[in-house]
This record gives structure tokens, sequence and C-alpha cells, in this order.
């Protein structure tokens, strides 16, 4: 917490008040405008990373919203093979921490998709997801020698909650 104040701090040294925005959870529009902040930082930092194919396909199709935008980003990285890559919507309902290293973090999941199947994944990513939200999973079936049957993800990125859901939460 107190590094992130630090950035924070060095941030507004570095480049003024006028480059921080604050936006609200509290508005309806709440993912959208969090989608646009993203979409603006990438347009402003495309040129250090000239040959990202993220920053690409988000500057192709940065006018749709962030439902149609995660459904276009699993239709465009499909495998020729369809039977190798599978996609999980799911909650996540629990993990274990398997491995730390510089800036990543590699964990043992179990998400429950909407046909109420439970799955295993393993995944590495710089922070932790969160308990019992939702996930988009793109990811390939593995067998593991000590944790069995999982799936290997390539992708894991948080479904769209809508308001009622947000507040919900909140007053958990």
């Amino acid at each position: 917490m107190i590094e992130s104040f630090k950035f924070l701090a060095h941030h507004i040294r570095t480049c003024g008040e006028d480059s921080i925005r604050v936006i609200s959870e509290d508005v309806d529009e709440y993912v959208d405008q969090l989608h646009g902040e993203y979409n603006t930082f990438l347009e402003e930092t495309k040129h250090i990373f000239p040959h990202s194919k993220d920053w690409e396909f988000l500057d192709r199709w940065k006018s749709l919203k962030v439902e149609e935008l995660k459904e276009k980003w699993v239709e465009e990285n499909r495998i020729a093979h369809p039977d190798e890559r599978l996609k999980i919507c799911g909650t996540l309902e629990d993990f274990e921490i398997l491995q730390q290293r510089a800036g990543r973090i590699s964990f043992l999941a179990k998400v429950r998709d909407d046909t109420d199947t439970l799955w295993k994944v393993v995944a590495s990513s710089p922070e932790l997801p969160v308990l019992h939200h939702s996930y988009i999973i793109i990811g390939v079936r593995q067998d593991h020698p000590e944790l069995g049957k999982i799936v290997e993800v390539f992708k894991m990125v948080p479904r769209s909650v809508d308001r009622k859901e947000r507040e919900g939460e909140r007053e958990a």
C-alpha cells in the first residue's frame, strides 16, 4: 500500500496533478469508464510498445463495450484446432498459491462454471484473482503429474457485473 502511494506521489511530481483522474464505483457506467481510461492509457502509450498485439487489438476495437470487447478477444484468439482450447465462464470458489516468483504468482484455483461443473485451473499472474467473482477463462486441458486434470490458463478476465451485484457485494 505504501509503495502505491510512493508511486502516486512520484507520478504527480513528474506528470502533474492533471494526469490523475478518479473513477467512482458508484456510477452505473463504472466499468465502461474504467475501460475508457484503459483505452486512453493505451492510446497515449502505444508508441512505447509498438509491436504489442494487445495494443493493436484494443486500438482496433476501442469503440466496443467491455463485454463485446471480451467476446471479440476470445473470438480472435481461437486456435485452429477447437478441441485444444476451451472457454470457461464461471465463479472462482477457491485458490491455493503454488509458487511466487519476481512479480508473478502461480496458483491453482477451483472455478464453478455456469453449468455447475467444477474446474481446476492453473494460472500465473501479477496478482491473485478475487474470490467469489466471475471470470472468463481461456485455456487448454492438461494432465498434471501432481494435480491431475487441470486447465492451463492463457487468459483470465473478470466478467462485468451489473450495479445491483456490486451493491450486494458491498453490503456483504
